[in-house]
């Protein structure tokens, strides 16, 4: 499906039967206008979404209903910004599981390949997409669908703009200078974006590790839970590009929209090297201490990171041993025995044992069966 038009439609982008048809992340949305101020809206919602009009015509994934209440500019600028939200969670939840959907925003450098900006709201990524877009490509500035594949798809959708009214303007990309990319591109870069007030005007860089990279993007993602293997996807991009920089700045105009943001240099493949450990347990009935499911989990040289529904648990020494051993029922004089020949013996190590236990039962990692 394309991202726009290709050409033109027999009864235009939009008639009052049919509505309008918005395509982007391989989907497709109708979008209907009603109440009392739907011609402004409608006309207001035509120009800022144009680039993204389908044929009216063409079949749908799902319909959504825009409501304007007044035919005023306040009511017509509020109704732009619920359908921004409304289109682009409809799309998440159309796409959970296809991939790792971020909240970024995402641009063409000139060489072609593609650079994430990940922060929460308030971080300045539009500022910053707008700044360093300009020269080569917009991608999209509030949600990145990165695939498989190591791509970010388009959603080049209007872009959320301060104006100084009571919500932000929609604002078309043509409105402030930028071209659209229209097609998948190579995730190159991953900037998780720190914002400084006050702090040093010179912009700065630092490369984060597998586990500070994990740590720094779950926060940043969507439907994380759904995907089949959220972690190993996320550490694939994460050595793809070489590990995830963190750049400080204190105010996006230090950046160098011809140049880039700064960068440092990218991690080893020993570095950012992980291996996915399976998070198979036995589901008979024996009694003992048995970890809980989980989405999925990794370990490096040191480290275990475990995926629970939308968050992260990182695991380590004992810690670590326990949740690994535990794929099957264990007694604790079986665990204490298995920890002193990973660990060797030491004073006191039954009361480490019971205490980590307690932990990570109380951290819903481990429980007891009875």
């Amino acid at each position: 499906m394309p991202a726009h038009p290709t050409g033109p439609h027999e009864h235009g982008p939009h008639d009052a039967e049919s509505g309008f048809v918005v395509g982007a992340l391989g989907r497709a949305l109708r979008i209907r206008v009603t109440g009392t101020g739907a011609g402004a809206l409608a006309s207001a919602f035509a120009d800022a979404w144009a680039h993204l009009l389908l044929d009216p015509r063409a079949e749908t994934d799902d319909e959504l209903l825009l409501d304007s209440a007044a035919d005023t500019p306040e009511s017509t600028a509020a109704g732009l910004a619920d359908a921004s939200t409304l289109i682009t969670r409809t799309l998440i939840d159309l796409n959970t599981g296809q991939g790792l959907l971020f909240h970024a925003a995402a641009a063409v450098r000139a060489d072609g390949r593609a650079i994430l900006l990940v922060g929460p709201s308030g971080a300045g990524k539009t500022t910053a997409i707008t700044r360093l877009a300009g020269p080569h490509g917009y991608l999209t500035d509030e949600t990145a669908l990165v695939g498989a594949d190591g791509s970010v798809l388009p959603y080049p959708k209007p872009l959320s703009v301060e104006q100084g009214g009571p919500v932000k303007a929609q604002l078309a990309p043509a409105e402030l200078g930028l071209r659209v990319a229209d097609v998948p591109h190579t995730v190159d870069r991953v900037i998780v974006l720190n914002r400084e007030a006050g702090g040093s005007r010179q912009p700065r860089s630092r490369r984060l590790d597998v586990v500070e990279s994990l740590e720094a993007l779950v926060p940043q993602l969507s439907a994380l839970e759904q995907h089949p293997s959220p972690l190993g996807a996320l550490a694939e991009l994460i050595r793809q590009v070489g590990g995830i920089e963190q750049l400080s700045y204190a105010d996006v105009l230090d950046l160098d929209p011809a140049s880039g943001p700064p960068t440092s240099p990218r991690l080893s493949a020993e570095e950012l090297a992980f291996s996915i450990v399976g998070c198979d347990r036995d589901d008979g009935t024996a009694p003992g201490l048995i970890r809980t499911r989980a989405d999925d989990a990794l370990e490096t040289a040191d480290l275990l990171v475990l995926a629970h529904g939308s968050e992260i648990l990182v695991l380590a020494g004992v810690a670590k041993t326990l949740w690994l051993e535990a794929g099957a029922a264990r007694s604790e004089k079986e665990l204490l025995d298995r920890l002193r020949t990973v660990h060797g013996a030491a004073p006191g190590d039954d009361l480490t044992l019971r205490g980590t236990i307690d932990v990570l039962v109380d951290a819903g990692v481990l429980e007891w069966r009875q």
